[in-house]
């Protein structure tokens, strides 16, 4: 499967990816400002990372 450049993906698609960028950066601000770490998935596993 090869992966498609942000130009080239559909207008829908590019809708969605930037709500889910403004939804991290969103989410990386409560958990910072709280305190918390966040919670994320890396090499198979689920690892807390500190903000």
């Amino acid at each position: 499967m090869t992966h498609l450049r942000e130009s080239e993906l559909p207008e829908f698609a590019k809708g969605a990816l930037r709500a889910h960028r403004r939804a991290d950066k969103k989410l990386r601000a409560e958990n910072k400002r709280l305190g918390l770490p966040l919670i994320v998935w890396k090499d198979g596993k689920l690892v807390r990372e500190k903000l």
